[in-house]
């Protein structure tokens, strides 16, 4: 058997290219075999490498984005990659969150102001206000509010006042009234909502009412009387009142009034003779231009009102006879004592007023006189 062997140049040029070729190809193998195409999506950004990275925590770290653990990461940081492998990045936003009085800082991905909520760990109810509504797109650095909403329920007493209805009587003068029936306010329950923000008042309805008492109306009788017939004379009258009347003399010499040592007078003090509106303070006949002076309380019966005296009667006798009857009479004349519906009728004499005493008397305010 014959045995050829040789050792041409082209022999080994044709060797060593071969095994070339094949370490080529056993590199390439190798290339394809560890490295990785890596796509990644992130706010709106592409990036493409190749990498020998293992994972997908790994290749991010490599192209430099900078993670927070809010960061939402497809697939999860811990996933091995394949050889091509697309990964989505949705960076966290800040987001500032107004509840129960204080504000918490949050960073979430969440679509939804809910999420967002959801992510600071923050449960509502439903009476609860979010403002923007839970369903508002979320958008970085915004602000987020929760208003805790709650409610009560309280009873409250009411008092319904009465009203007054008046009702002419023609048989009583102008002034004069006459009470009817008496007035009672009544009474009903409320119950009344209060509506809290965060534990302050903001608003407050009544959402039912219960009577307990019904109100009873007041009924006051009026009088219209206008005018009164007296000697021949139609006198028209605007009211009339019905007063405790006294008596007093000017305290000048000779009225009989006692003095003290001072030179006061026991009726008038420092006697002038002279009544408040300068008027002399003499007694008058009762007459139309001749009438009674009489001190009064001038925020019931002003100075200078013509008034008509009517007593019990007709006249008022005492110890000195018939000292008074009815007829006209001036508001000249003021006093300290002379509060509200009293008068002071004067009279020449001390010891005649003196005897006078306290009566009853209806004066009318005159607004006209006419003969008949």
């Amino acid at each position: 058997m014959q045995q050829v062997f040789t050792s041409s140049p082209k022999f080994f040029k044709l060797t060593a290219f071969v095994i070339l070729i094949l370490m080529m190809m056993g590199t390439a193998i190798l290339y394809f075999a560890n490295y990785k195409w890596v796509t990644v999506y992130v706010d709106g950004k592409t990036y493409q490498c190749v990498t020998l990275a293992k994972g997908v925590e790994e290749v991010l770290e490599e192209i430099g984005l900078g993670l927070r653990a809010e960061d939402y990461v497809v697939p999860p940081k811990s996933e091995k990659l394949k050889r091509w492998t697309a990964i989505a990045v949705v960076k966290a936003q800040p987001f500032t969150i107004n509840h129960d009085g204080s504000s918490t800082e949050v960073w979430s991905v969440g679509a939804k102001v809910a999420d967002v909520l959801l992510d600071a760990g923050l449960q509502w109810q439903e009476p609860d206000q979010i403002i923007p509504p839970l369903e508002s797109a979320a958008a970085g650095n915004r602000e987020i509010a929760l208003v805790r909403v709650s409610s009560e329920l309280t009873h409250k007493m009411v008092t319904l006042p009465y009203s007054v209805l008046k009702v002419a009587n023609d048989s009583l003068y102008r002034g004069q009234e006459r009470l009817v029936q008496s007035g009672q306010d009544g009474q009903q329950v409320q119950v009344i909502q209060t509506v809290y923000h965060d534990n302050q008042a903001v608003e407050r309805n009544v959402i039912s009412n219960e009577l307990l008492v019904a109100a009873r109306d007041k009924i006051l009788e009026y009088g219209t009387i206008a005018s009164i017939n007296r000697g021949g004379l139609k006198i028209g009258i605007s009211r009339v009142l019905d007063v405790q009347s006294t008596a007093y003399c000017s305290g000048v010499e000779g009225s009989g009034c006692p003095v003290d040592e001072r030179g006061y007078s026991k009726c008038t003090g420092k006697a002038t003779g002279y009544t408040a509106t300068g008027r002399k303070a003499i007694q008058g006949a009762g007459t139309r231009t001749d009438p009674y002076i009489i001190a009064v309380d001038r925020n019931l019966i002003p100075l200078g009102t013509l008034c008509y005296l009517s007593f019990q009667g007709g006249f008022v006798t005492t110890r000195h006879g018939r000292i008074i009857k009815d007829g006209f009479a001036l508001a000249a004349d003021t006093g300290s004592a002379i509060k509200g519906n009293r008068i002071d009728i004067l009279f020449d004499n001390h010891w005649v007023a003196w005897y006078y005493g306290r009566r009853g008397v209806r004066v009318f305010i005159v607004e006209s006189v006419n003969a008949e």
